[in-house]
């Protein structure tokens, strides 16, 4: 039998955006701390988009979500805290992503001038 290569579960840094020298923007609004007013409102007008696009996901997924990306737990764990399968966990994550994805790309584009 020929090996399988395991799938990799999506993770918010594997949806950011570059630039065109590879700099992680969406990462660097995100996390770092800004210190003009311009960098502070486009951080929290970002993290309020986020959140909106969260409420628009069935409960399972948005919990999910924000379990793996925002609290660090494994979604091995989210398996087990929840009794559901790994490969459910693993799907509700990937619709997650999708969804997070399309909704926010068109902001960040808006945002960035691309």
């Amino acid at each position: 039998m020929i090996g399988t290569a395991k799938k990799k579960t999506a993770s918010i840094e594997d949806y950011a955006f570059e630039s065109d020298d590879g700099e992680l923007l969406l990462k660097s609004l995100l996390l770092e701390d800004g210190s003009d007013p311009e960098s502070a409102y486009l951080k929290e007008f970002f993290w309020q988009e986020l959140f909106a696009a969260l409420e628009e996901l069935p409960e399972k997924q948005r919990q999910v979500f924000v379990w793996n990306e925002l609290e660090d737990i494994t979604l091995q764990e989210i398996a087990e805290r929840t009794g559901k399968k790994l490969k459910t966990i693993i799907s509700r994550k990937g619709y997650a992503m999708k969804h997070l994805r399309r909704k926010l790309e068109d902001l960040y584009l808006d945002l960035f001038d691309y």
